[in-house]
């Protein structure tokens, strides 16, 4: 298993780590721990570098299978390398617009959870936007207006985000962690929950900035129908 070195801090950007395994291409390679984010719950892959023995290789994507997290490269590392102590570095301007435009979400679905009584149907994250998509009936001009209105109000407001982990009989008394339409909760010894004070809790595996006065002002940029009870809001920060 790969230690997930983003649960503890989402700000690290560099890390040591010892070599698993290398695939057979040599273009991949495992190792025992990792900052790098693997594709989930709309969250793009992190991107980087590896250095190992003086040289660099740039990691163009992570991905994760069987509890390992794979690093894809631009060239062909050698057989023979397990146990080997490499250096890794994410490029990091991309991981916090990432993590600014996810938390961005964790306030917009907490506005309409509370308001609206919304769930979420979808989602992606970008490093210049966001769009997320809710059970929502309609969008009509009124309530955009009061979400982006709302929304900046609790950014205002600057509260933490809090990651925790919890169990499953802990979180059997917070039904309010499933945001997901139709989503089963995880089902592991114990899962990892995101929480800003007083307005979003919910399950979440991703990265997240610590205040989110750091998000800065979010706009609505557009918003459509997928569906009669399905609305798509795409948002950007400034």
């Amino acid at each position: 298993m790969t230690e997930k070195l983003y649960y503890i801090d989402s700000y690290s950007h560099e890390f040591e780590a010892k070599i698993l395994t290398v695939s057979e291409d040599g273009l991949a390679v495992a190792l025992d721990r990792s900052l790098f984010f693997t594709p989930g719950g709309g969250q793009p892959t992190d991107t980087g570098t590896l250095l190992l023995d003086g040289e660099i290789y740039n990691v163009t994507e992570a991905y994760s299978s069987e509890g390992l997290t794979w690093h894809k490269l631009d060239r062909a590392l050698s057989g023979g390398l397990k146990g080997q102590t490499l250096k890794g570095t994410l490029d990091w301007e991309r991981r916090y617009a990432i993590m600014r435009h996810h938390t961005a979400l964790h306030v917009l679905n907490g506005v309409a959870y509370l308001a609206f009584g919304a769930l979420v149907t979808g989602g992606q994250i970008y490093t210049d936007r966001a769009r997320i998509d809710l059970t929502l009936e309609d969008l009509n001009p009124e309530k955009v207006e009061y979400i982006e209105k709302e929304s900046n109000a609790i950014i205002a407001k600057a509260f933490h985000t809090i990651p925790r982990l919890v169990t499953q009989e802990e979180a059997s008394t917070m039904p309010e962690l499933v945001r997901t339409l139709n989503a089963m909760p995880p089902q592991s010894e114990k899962m990892r929950i995101v929480e800003i004070a007083g307005l979003d809790r919910q399950f979440c595996g991703g990265t997240h900035v610590a205040n989110i006065r750091e998000l800065g002002t979010l706009k609505v940029l557009g918003t459509r129908s997928k569906g009669k009870v399905n609305k798509r809001i795409e948002i950007g920060l400034e």
